[in-house]
């Protein structure tokens, strides 16, 4: 948004409009920043003020299994207005209706990098139910080396149980993963779970401390 100028229009631009290199070198700070910036620059007749406004896209969640408890976390990440997309290989669970708003995907877990953009997603929760998909999705997770954020549903002794099965392989993920997911505010319901689970995400995004959650997780989840 250009306030002064002796050489350009005032007005408001896209960053890939054709601008002076002054506007293009702050447009490039604020991307690598990831803020806003104000930039005055010159005097008299050559003087510049413009406010480079930085938007960041909505938060990507990818959410590997399409079980009921998945309906919530979607639910709540939805109303946040992050995007959303849902995998999972059981054509009962994916369905478009169950999900409003979210993208899914109908697919085995050997496909998520064909059938997910990672590099686009901000933060994925792996809770399929299914040992077998996690330990795939799991792995498609750890080579793609994205998102940074990698949360696992489920008790510390089937995150030991899957560590065991992936073997060096989880090396990978050693730095990206959060299990038991969630914060530990005492959850225990579906949609408690699916609070704690969005709630930890939202800090991890924002810079905040956290810590994960110790949950039982018993019958509700499988």
């Amino acid at each position: 948004m250009v306030h002064e100028s002796g050489d350009s229009g005032i007005g408001t631009y896209h960053a890939d409009t054709s601008l002076p290199s002054a506007l293009v070198a702050d447009d490039r700070q604020a991307l690598a920043d990831g803020a806003s910036r104000s930039l005055d620059c010159g005097t008299g007749a050559q003087r510049m003020r413009a406010f480079v406004q930085f938007l960041a896209p909505p938060p990507h969640l990818l959410i590997c299994g399409a079980t009921p408890d998945a309906l919530p976390v979607a639910s709540t990440a939805n109303a946040l207005g992050w995007r959303v997309s849902v995998i999972d290989h059981r054509p009962a669970y994916v369905v478009a209706a169950r999900f409003p708003g979210a993208e899914v995907h109908l697919g085995s877990p050997r496909l998520l990098r064909a059938k997910v953009d990672l590099v686009r997603c901000h933060a994925a929760v792996v809770m399929s139910h299914h040992f077998k998909s996690d330990v795939v999705y799991l792995r498609e997770l750890a080579e793609a080396g994205v998102p940074a954020y990698v949360g696992l549903l489920g008790p510390r002794a089937r995150r030991s149980r899957l560590t065991s099965e992936l073997g060096p392989v989880m090396e990978k993920l050693s730095s990206r993963i959060r299990g038991p997911v969630g914060l530990d505010i005492g959850a225990q319901t579906p949609e408690g779970i699916a609070l704690s689970i969005v709630a930890q995400i939202h800090a991890w995004l924002a810079g905040r401390p956290y810590s994960e959650a110790v949950l039982t997780q018993r019958s509700v989840l499988g």
